[in-house]
């Protein structure tokens, strides 16, 4: 078995993903019908990007630590 991760790291994709939701929901809630669905769609294509970006660079220096 692998070294298991930092808890840090855990706690911080936790509640980074549960901030990705709420804010999500928030633009649902309070812009969304001020743009077009495809802007909308866009919105959330760009949001999973970023959060898949933040959450590459958060996990990527452990990985290649312990390879």
């Amino acid at each position: 078995m692998g070294k298991k991760p930092e808890t840090n790291r855990v706690y911080a994709t936790i509640i980074i993903s549960f901030l990705w939701l709420l804010s999500l929901g928030l633009w649902l809630f309070f812009y969304a019908e001020s743009y077009s669905i495809i802007q909308n769609i866009a919105v959330f294509i760009i949001s999973i990007v970023i959060l898949g970006a933040i959450t590459v660079a958060l996990w990527v220096p452990w990985s290649m630590k312990n390879a």
